[in-house]
């Protein structure tokens, strides 16, 4: 195994097929990786995670380079970790190329997101996966991109106490 993480190498990881090489949609609830893997990863990653309570969860933004952990099955246990994961080369062109830089810090939420907060999440992932099972065209890393955007703004929301 290299020391890079990519998207590829992590669906190849998890058992999840690549459907986009630049974007890739995260449920490790039934992941089986035996040990916790831990690597820099040259994408940036959205996760939600559910704490051991299942009512709690949580969200953070990892940036290109970041070490990135994916939880070993007896880690995990049934709590789930889900999210989004791209490249910067999908941002290329985009508004969210010029903004990105402003999310890192904000996206990173330790209180524990309410039941609706949950339900916007898996919304916006819904429609990133709808685009993902689309045929890839000149305009699926724009459409892609803005469903990111648009879930990064949610995602300030949830973690700036404006609810």
């Amino acid at each position: 195994m290299g020391n890079l993480l990519t998207i590829d190498l992590f669906n190849k990881l998890t058992g999840q097929e690549t459907l986009h090489p630049l974007v890739s949609l995260v449920d490790l609830s039934g992941d089986r990786l035996a040990e916790t893997l831990r690597l820099p990863c040259n994408f940036y990653a959205l996760i939600c995670h559910k704490g051991t309570d299942r009512r709690r969860a949580f969200i953070w933004l990892a940036n290109p380079g970041d070490t990135f952990e994916v939880p070993s099955a007896y880690r995990l246990r049934a709590n789930g970790y889900t999210g989004v994961l791209f490249h910067p080369d999908l941002l290329c062109g985009t508004p969210l190329e010029r903004n990105i830089g402003q999310y890192p810090a904000r996206c990173r939420c330790r209180s524990a997101l309410t039941e609706r907060e949950r339900r916007t999440f898996h919304d916006c992932l819904q429609k990133i996966d709808k685009e993902l099972h689309h045929a890839i065209d000149r305009h699926s890393g724009v459409i892609i991109a803005s469903h990111i955007e648009l879930l990064l703004n949610y995602c300030t929301r949830f973690c700036s106490g404006s609810r």
